[in-house]
């Protein structure tokens, strides 16, 4: 990897953990160069009403994807999970533009783009404080941060979530106005 790596005259990443990393690891610097999400993707998507305490999860069935956390905890949620994991775009953005919250329950990441995705279709998220998410998700502002493998936070914060309407309707607005303003 390291060989590979400089071989190439410029090195880039979407990912200041990822930065840092390879500075640490193999004393690499990389540019930071945020992936912009792509708004006018977004303009083809039908008008799509909220279905009633539907939970999306937008994401690879992987263990570092924390899908298995997300599925230990499915009996006690207050609603439906809807798990987009092998379909296409579109449909994976119908889902989550229904939805009433973003579960995204890593072990390990980088910056998920379907943050970013649910930052612009107003849709609330929960997501563990690993990679880059701290980062984009100010806990309790803009979405809520729980901590990596812990089943329990992840439940109380996706329920909590499902009751107070109030709270979202005002993080969804501060996170929409930060992916307008910085992606």
């Amino acid at each position: 990897e390291e060989k590979l790596l400089k071989l190439a005259d410029v090195l880039t990443t979407d990912s200041k953990s990822v930065q840092k990393s390879y500075k640490e690891k193999l004393n690499l610097d990389f540019i930071y160069l945020p992936a912009p999400l792509d708004a006018s993707k977004f303009k083809a998507l039908p008008a799509i009403s909220k279905k009633e305490n539907q939970i999306a999860y937008v994401g690879r069935d992987s263990y570092e994807k924390g899908i298995d956390i997300l599925k230990s905890i499915e009996p006690k949620i207050s609603g439906k999970v809807i798990y987009c994991t092998n379909m296409p775009w579109e449909q994976a953005m119908k889902n989550l533009k229904a939805s009433n919250v973003l579960v995204i329950p890593s072990r390990m990441e980088s910056l998920p783009q379907t943050i970013k995705e649910a930052f612009f279709l107003r849709v609330p998220v929960v997501a563990t404080s690993v990679g880059d998410i701290p980062n984009v998700i100010q806990n309790n502002i803009t979405g809520i941060l729980v901590p990596p493998n812990d089943p329990d936070s992840l439940l109380d914060a996706v329920n909590s979530l499902l009751i107070q309407k109030e709270k979202t309707v005002i993080m969804t607005s501060l996170a929409y106005d930060f992916i307008k303003n910085n992606f």
